[in-house]
C-alpha cells in the first residue's frame, strides 16, 4: 500500500510539473493588455483574504506593481526562464532572446526542459529534463554550457527512480543539490530524498531522505556558505482524533545541514505558512518562499511571497496580491532583489521583481517565463 501511494503521488507530481510548464508558458510576446488594477490592491490584504501568517508576524510594506523610478534590475540583465517548453536566455526588456537548451523531440511526444539554474560564474546551467517516452514519465538532471553546448546527463533516472532533478548549483560551483523520488519495490520501500552530486566526478551522496509515503522533499537551495540547504517538504499532518477525513498534504519550507547524517529531520521554518519553492539569499541569511502555490495548494487563497530568517524569526510578507493574482517561484538575484513570476490569473504569468522588503514591485515589459533566475 505504501509503495502504491508513493507511486501515485510521484507520478502525479512529475506530470503536474510538466503540465505546469506546458500550460503556464506563453509566447515570447505575451498579451498586450494592461494588468487588471483590481488584482493589485495597494494596501495589505484584509484578514479575510490575506495569506496565512504566524501570530504577530509583522507585515510592514504594502507592495504595488510600479514602472516609475529606477529599475530594480537593469533591462539589459539576462534572465534564464522556461518559455514554451524551452529554457531561454533573454534580456528583461524582451530583447536578445536565445534558446539555451531546447526541448528534445521524440516520436509522438516531446521531452520538456524545466527548472534551470546558473552556475555561480554564469557560464554553465543545470536543468531538469522530463522524459515522456518511454512511459512512465521520468525526469533526470542535466548540465550544459550557458550557450546550450556540451549538454550531458549528470544524474540518470532509471527504475525505480521516478524523478532526479530540480537542481541548484552550489556557491563554489563544484556541486549540485537536487531532489530524488523512487518507487517502492519488493526489495525496498519508496523513497524521497535530497542528494548532492559532484559535477566533475558524478559522485553522489544523500543529504536527507524519507521513506514515509506521505512525505516528499523537493526544490533544494544553498546557503551562502554552502553548509546548509533550504528545501520544500510536503507532509500529511497527523490525523485528528475528532475527524474521519485525512488532513490534506501541505508544503512547508525547512533547513537541512550537510554535516548531519541523512537520518536528520529537516527543521521546518514558518510552520503556520504553507511554503513552497524557497531560495536562499546569495549574501545574507534571508530565505524567500511562496505561499499557496496553485500547482500544490488548492483553493482561492491569496498567493504571495514571504521572507524568513533561517532560525525561523522575522517572518515577513513581501507581496500583497489578491487572488486570482499571484506571486510564485521566487529567486534571489546576486544584488539582493527578488525575481519571481507575477500571475494575473493562471496561466498568464510574467517575470517580475521586488525589493527584499516589498516596498517596490516592478513588472518589466510583460515578459512571460517560468522559474526565472538572473545570470550572475
Amino acid at each position: 500500500m505504501a509503495a502504491a501511494a508513493v507511486q501515485s503521488r510521484t507520478i502525479v507530481a512529475v506530470v503536474a510539473l510538466a503540465t505546469a510548464v506546458l500550460v503556464g508558458c506563453t509566447t515570447l510576446h505575451g498579451p498586450s493588455s494592461a494588468p487588471r488594477p483590481e488584482a493589485f490592491e495597494g494596501g495589505p490584504a484584509t484578514a479575510a483574504t490575506r495569506s496565512p501568517a504566524a501570530t504577530g508576524a509583522p507585515v510592514v510594506h504594502a507592495s504595488r506593481p510600479a514602472s516609475a523610478g529606477a529599475a530594480l534590475v537593469p533591462a539589459t540583465a539576462y534572465v534564464l526562464a522556461v518559455v514554451g517548453g524551452h529554457l531561454r536566455i533573454i534580456h528583461l526588456d524582451g530583447s536578445g532572446v536565445r534558446i539555451a537548451v531546447p526541448t528534445v523531440d521524440v516520436p509522438e511526444d516531446s521531452d520538456v526542459v524545466m527548472a534551470g539554474d546558473w552556475s555561480p560564474d554564469g557560464r554553465r546551467l543545470t536543468f531538469t529534463r522530463v522524459h515522456h517516452d518511454p512511459e512512465p514519465v521520468r525526469s533526470s538532471l542535466w548540465v550544459a554550457a550557458s550557450n546550450g553546448d556540451a549538454a550531458r546527463e549528470l544524474v540518470r533516472c532509471v527504475s525505480p527512480c521516478q524523478r532526479a532533478g530540480l537542481g541548484a548549483w552550489s556557491p563554489d560551483g563544484d556541486r549540485i543539490a537536487y531532489a530524488v523520488s523512487e518507487l517502492g519495490t519488493t526489495a525496498k520501500p519508496a523513497r524521497s530524498a535530497i542528494e548532492v552530486v559532484a559535477v566533475a566526478s558524478g559522485r553522489r551522496h544523500v543529504v536527507t531522505e524519507t521513506t514515509d509515503p506521505d512525505d516528499e522533499l523537493a526544490w533544494p537551495r544553498w546557503s551562502p556558505d554552502g553548509r546548509r540547504l533550504v528545501v520544500q517538504i510536503t507532509v500529511r499532518p497527523a490525523a485528528s482524533a475528532s475527524s474521519a477525513t485525512p488532513a490534506a498534504r501541505s508544503p512547508r519550507i525547512a533547513v537541512v545541514d550537510l554535516a548531519q547524517p541523512p537520518t536528520q529531520v529537516p527543521r521546518v521554518l514558518a510552520a503556520t505558512v504553507p511554503g513552497s519553492h524557497p531560495d536562499w539569499s546569495w549574501r545574507s541569511d534571508l530565505i524567500v518562499f511562496a505561499t499557496n502555490d496553485p500547482h500544490i495548494v488548492d483553493g482561492d487563497a491569496d498567493r504571495n511571497l514571504w521572507t524568513v530568517r533561517p532560525d525561523g524569526t522575522g517572518l515577513h510578507e513581501v507581496t500583497h496580491y489578491r487572488s486570482p493574482a499571484a506571486a510564485v517561484h521566487p529567486s534571489w538575484t546576486p544584488g539582493g532583489v527578488i525575481l519571481f513570476e507575477h500571475c494575473e490569473a493562471l496561466p498568464a504569468c510574467f517575470v517580475a521583481y521586488a525589493s527584499a522588503d516589498g516596498s517596490l514591485v516592478q513588472t518589466p515589459e510583460r515578459l512571460p517565463g517560468r522559474w526565472p533566475r538572473l545570470q550572475p
